[in-house]
C-alpha cells in the first residue's frame, strides 16, 4: 500500500499543471536530470525514494514541509552551523 501511495505521489509531483507550472519544480528538475541517463521508470523510482526521505525528515523533525532547492537548503544549514 505504501509503495502505491509513493508511486501516485511521485507521479503527481513530476507532472505539470494545465497552465504549464510545475506541481513541485524541485522534484520535476530532479526527475529530468535522472531521465538523462536512466529509463523513466527508474527515474520515477528515484523520485519515490526522495519523497520517502522527505516524509521521514518531516516526521522526524516535527516541522512542516518547506519547498526549498538543494542550494537554499545548503545555505540554510551553513547559517545554522555558524
Amino acid at each position: 500500500m505504501l509503495r502505491k501511495a509513493l508511486y501516485m505521489a511521485a507521479l503527481k509531483a513530476i507532472c505539470q499543471e494545465k497552465d504549464g507550472s510545475k506541481v513541485n519544480p524541485i522534484l520535476f528538475d530532479y526527475y529530468q536530470r535522472k531521465c538523462e541517463g536512466k529509463p523513466k521508470k527508474v527515474a520515477l523510482g528515484a523520485v519515490m525514494h526522495k519523497l520517502a526521505r522527505i516524509i521521514y525528515a518531516v516526521l522526524r523533525d516535527h516541522k512542516p514541509f518547506e519547498l526549498r532547492s538543494p542550494e537554499e537548503h545548503r545555505i540554510l544549514m551553513l547559517q545554522k552551523a555558524v
